[in-house]
């Protein structure tokens, strides 16, 4: 008696995809997938690394957070605003990280940093050092009285001078300012001379702004001839 001969098919290369399974509960399901590309994509766009916070000339608390490749430029930012830059090196500093806007830098080396809570900023205060905080609180101090010296001066109307150059400077002249040059630049009155290379200035039609400082060499002049408007 013959044996029967079968026919066994060949086996070929055929792609077998499997389901993500945990040993636990089973398949994956699609949020954990969803959250896992999430992931992802947050590390592929930047990751909060320093915090950028302090307090302007009129007291309002400001923060934001930067990449890795941002902490330099960061810190310029800080020294030519006057405020500070904390690491984020705990969880606690990144939990606030992760409530803050990101940031932006200007050509000019400042940095667009938001308004923030009080709440927030006084969560950050705890990380920054005494000297940040005493030099903080004496330029406000500072700042404060400067415009409540203006706004006494200010009942007399007195039409701002036009400085004929940079070491002439004065208390009410009316020059050039920009915080970003490729912002354009506009007039602006000094209110107080800090040091002997910076003044404290105010912008002439956006009196509601806060006031700000700036380096002699930022600041332009109009001709002497110009009228004053």
């Amino acid at each position: 008696m013959s044996t029967p001969q079968f026919d066994i098919p060949a086996l070929g290369k055929a792609k077998v995809t499997l389901p993500h399974v945990s040993i636990l509960n089973g398949p994956r399901p699609q949020s954990a997938a969803r959250a896992a590309d999430a992931q992802i994509a947050s590390v592929a766009a930047g990751v909060a690394t320093v915090i950028l916070v302090g307090l302007d000339d009129q007291n309002k608390p400001h923060a934001s957070w930067f990449e890795a490749e941002q902490a330099d430029a960061a810190a310029v930012a800080a020294d030519l605003m006057g405020f500070a830059l904390v690491d984020i090196s705990n969880d606690e500093l990144a939990a606030i990280a992760s409530v803050l806007p990101k940031g932006k830098l200007f050509e000019s080396g400042k940095a667009f940093v938001p308004f923030v809570k009080r709440s927030v900023y006084d969560q950050l205060a705890a990380h920054l050092d005494e000297d940040y905080l005493t030099n903080a609180a004496g330029r406000v101090a500072a700042a404060q009285a400067a415009a409540n010296s203006y706004a006494v001066a200010k009942k007399v109307e007195i039409p701002p001078r036009l400085p004929e150059d940079w070491s002439k400077l004065m208390i009410g002249d009316l020059v050039l300012a920009t915080e970003d040059p490729t912002e354009g630049w506009f007039e602006a009155i000094i209110v107080e001379a800090v040091g002997s290379d910076k003044y404290r200035l105010r912008w002439k039609d956006y009196p509601d702004l806060p006031t700000f400082t700036c380096n002699v060499v930022d600041l332009a002049l109009l001709h002497p001839l110009s009228p004053a408007r």
